[in-house]
């Protein structure tokens, strides 16, 4: 933290020099000066007369609009601010005044914008002279889509050729930004005005706008003229009258839920409008926060689509996909549009049934979604049995076994092996051995550390170790980092020491592409500069994260906690991870008892490993799952067991479950475990003595002296 004394020392400085200022110039030009002084001093790293400034302008009366528009006064000047602000939010001492300094901007701007009367003043001045014309078309082109309300409002109104020509020409300058109202305008307005916000659509020519002109060209209870008019600007498009409305819609639900940048308007103060028409009030907004307005316009076109051919299973999987993601990540903030839905997001993933939980599946795994995919399988896993799982050419649930995230490997292999498949299919010999990693690492977290320096690896490394991760693999490369890691289920966090931003950029792009890490949520740690520089770059990414390698060990595993949240969901608690382990047990010996075509016997080493250091509960079902395998190991390994176990209880079920093994595939015990049951019937008592007579008496050993038990 820089000298409380010399940054208080600076603060009087600058209040000084602005009290002596003349009056004259005062009032006008101080909130100016402190602005470009908070630019210059920011720009030059001088964090103490940064500061200063900053103070000053945050406590200066003037308006959160007039703030705004001093700041965007000149393209320059605002430039200059994004990149100060830029700056200084990585500056401890700064950050909470940038902060408030952006949320002042951004409040500024999203009100100018959204004043009514400056954009009806606009409007007016449209018809004014050439120079309140241009002035006027800034400001309604900087006001996007919130102009195309006073704009349609205008075009209802005034009735005439030349209105009608200059509303036409400011929608189209407005552009993108003007199509989401406009379309869902489009179905309301009188016929007039049809006519010019569809040659409008057609003139900006984007296709989202299609659904709502294919509808206006098809509908028989509309005038010619817009009918024409809607023709004209599909044609204008390149959207044929022939096409399939239903279709056009699922295409916009789609391009909305991969968040293609040509159908989404930018975010004002973190939110983004959803546009509905009411009969009075006409065209009304709906705030809604900007990380889920994708899968809000996603179901409002699925929806859209579904309505069209209720048959419509691609649109039926979009919404169900976009509205488990908006659950998620709304993270307890309220959506205003599709928060009252009357089901679950999970009753939506389920009752649609398993063709449409696949379709979710499919699109996560390709999307590489990691949560997504959980919930899919989930619901396919309430839902779906073999026939529906593993028939076809496309078995998105077998290519999950695959996925390089253990918790969907194991969840698919859980949701397969509960059908007890009879038939063979492709992959089948990955269920078992995941089932039975699952009992033995589900909790254990892999981590690998990248990096050209070994004693900062070393120390990443001890950082990770010291909170519960498994570190198995370091080296300077993405490559050299897996090849170390050797055989493990997957990689659930990669730590990246970067030189520099290009090098922390090149390492983050190869875990991307290769097949182990494609998934894998990315830590990059770089020093000043560069790790702002990395930020910027890679802030879109919800799987990557960055951060000061000077910052304290508190404020890195922070980060990465966040980093598995937004991620994969997070890591697991202790209570899941038992519960995912008793699951996979209980699979297991499902897959032992049932005539299926799964082989219970490629989990035995893990299994007997297991025995060791297992809970009663799960010791039972282990133990009576190997007493179901064929093999005089996993016999054997069953009455060394019950020797060494350390309570009453235990005992006696390992010695019965002994016992049952015995019976299925005969006596396959060591002579010396024979003589040692012998010795155990002989020397214990009750409970004890009664289980190891049972196990004798099913090894039917033939030497045994009846002389040894009868008095």
């Amino acid at each position: 933290m820089f000298n409380l004394r010399k940054s208080l020392i600076a603060t009087l400085f600058v209040f000084t020099m602005v009290v002596l200022q003349p009056a004259s110039f005062a009032q006008e030009s101080d909130s100016e000066s402190a602005l470009d002084d908070f630019i210059h001093y920011s720009l030059v790293a001088n964090v103490e007369l940064a500061e200063a400034y900053a103070t000053i302008l945050l406590r200066d009366a003037m308006s959160d609009e007039d703030f705004y528009v001093m700041v965007s006064a000149t393209k320059e000047r605002q430039q200059r601010f994004d990149r100060a602000v830029g700056w200084a939010l990585f500056v401890e001492d700064l950050e909470p005044y940038a902060s408030e300094l952006e949320e002042r901007y951004q409040m500024g701007r999203t009100s100018v914008i959204r004043n009514e009367a400056r954009l009806d003043e606009a409007i007016d001045l449209l018809s004014g002279s050439t120079r309140q014309r241009l002035l006027a078309e800034k400001r309604l082109v900087e006001a996007g889509e919130y102009a195309v309300p006073p704009l349609l409002r205008t075009l209802q109104n005034v009735n005439d050729a030349k209105t009608s020509r200059r509303v036409k020409a400011m929608l189209i300058q407005i552009g993108r930004d003007a199509v989401l109202p406009l379309q869902t305008a489009l179905p309301f307005l009188d016929s007039d005005s049809q006519m010019v916000a569809a040659a409008a659509l057609g003139e900006i020519g984007y296709t989202h706008a299609s659904p709502s002109l294919l509808a206006l060209a098809l509908d028989e209870n509309e005038t010619l003229d817009a009918r024409k008019a809607a023709e004209r600007a599909l044609e204008r498009i390149g959207i044929s009258l022939n096409s399939n409305l239903s279709t056009m819609q699922t295409i916009v639900a789609k391009q909305f839920y991969d968040g293609q940048a040509s159908v989404i308007p930018p975010a004002i103060n973190g939110l983004n409008i959803y546009w509905a028409w009411d009969p009075i009030e006409q065209l009304v907004v709906y705030d809604v926060p900007a990380d889920v307005f994708d899968d809000v316009m996603a179901m409002h076109f699925a929806s859209g689509a579904i309505g069209s051919d209720a048959n419509n299973s691609a649109a039926m999987g979009v919404f169900v996909a976009a509205n488990l993601r908006r659950d998620r990540e709304l993270q307890g903030e309220t959506d205003l549009v599709f928060g009252n839905l009357p089901y679950s997001p999970e009753f939506y993933a389920t009752v649609f049934g398993p063709e449409i939980a696949q379709l979710v599946l499919s699109t996560a795994l390709i999307d590489g979604d990691t949560s997504l995919a959980l919930d899919a399988i989930a619901a396919l896993s309430r839902t779906a049995g073999a026939g529906s799982l593993l028939g076809g050419n496309d078995m998105p649930l077998v290519s999950a076994l695959y996925y390089p995230d253990r918790n969907v490997q194991y969840e698919a292999a859980l949701a397969i092996a509960s059908t007890l498949p009879k038939s063979s299919f492709e992959g089948s010999y990955r269920v078992v051995p995941l089932l039975a990693s699952a009992v033995r690492n589900g909790g254990e977290m892999f981590a690998l550390v990248i990096g050209d320096d070994e004693n900062t690896r070393r120390t990443v490394a001890a950082l990770l170790d010291e909170n519960g991760w498994t570190v198995v693999g370091g080296g300077s490369s993405a490559l050299e980092s897996i090849e170390s890691a050797g055989a493990v289920p997957g990689f659930d966090l990669a730590v990246v020491i970067a030189r520099n931003a290009n090098h922390g950029q090149v390492v983050v792009d190869e875990l991307a592409l290769m097949s182990e890490t494609t998934v894998t949520p990315v830590f990059v740690l770089a020093s000043g500069a560069e790790a702002q520089i990395i930020s910027s770059r890679l802030s879109g990414s919800n799987m990557v994260d960055t951060a000061d390698i000077g910052v304290s060990d508190s404020a890195k595993l922070a980060v990465i906690e966040d980093l598995l949240s937004s991620a994969s969901g997070g890591r697991l608690s202790y209570e899941e991870q038992a519960d995912f382990a008793k699951r996979a047990l209980a699979v297991l010996r499902d897959i032992a008892l049932a005539d299926t075509i799964l082989e219970v016997d490629e989990a035995s080493g893990t299994l007997i490993a297991a025995l060791n250091d297992s809970d009663y509960e799960s010791k039972a079902i282990i133990a009576q799952t190997l007493s179901m395998i064929e093999d005089e190991v996993v016999q054997r390994s069953l009455i060394d067991a019950a020797f060494s176990s350390g309570t009453l209880d235990e005992q006696v079920m390992l010695l019965d479950e002994s016992a049952a093994s015995v019976r299925r595939w005969g006596n396959l015990a060591q002579g010396w475990q024979v003589e040692m049951v012998v010795d155990l019937a002989e020397e214990s008592n009750g409970a004890l003595a009664d289980a190891a007579a049972r196990l004798n008496g099913a090894l039917d050993h033939p030497h045994t002296s009846v002389t040894l038990f009868i008095p």
